[in-house]
């Protein structure tokens, strides 16, 4: 993918133990302490990558991310996840997507995992 830039834009969790990541973003210790940490990571291709694949959004189950993203949508959705896209390629040209996009006002106290406890 050209380079990454930014820790959103291979690395998005879902819930406090699964996570979207881009496995050639980051060294091999880190991988190691992301397996050591993370119990489900979904592992995002190369060209999924470049559609910004872990630059999306969490919204409790649903998933939103760029379009171009089908082998991510249909793990997350075996994983029990509602998925979304949105047509964002006049974005990826400035490196932006989903998240980016966004500015969310209530931080953690959305998280649908804030209610499981």
């Amino acid at each position: 993918m050209g380079g990454i830039y930014h820790l959103d834009t291979c690395f998005c969790p879902l819930t406090p133990d699964s996570a979207i990541y881009y496995p050639p973003a980051f060294d091999a210790y880190a991988r190691d302490v992301l397996r050591s940490n993370v119990a489900d990571l979904i592992a995002v291709s190369d060209e999924e990558s470049a559609h910004f694949a872990c630059n999306a959004v969490v919204l409790g189950k649903t998933v939103i991310t760029n379009t171009g993203c089908p082998a991510l949508h249909k793990e997350l959705r075996q994983r029990g996840f509602e998925t979304a896209e949105c047509p964002l390629s006049e974005f990826r040209q400035i490196r932006g997507s989903a998240k980016c996009l966004t500015l969310r006002l209530d931080g953690e106290d959305a998280a649908a995992w804030r209610d499981e406890g």
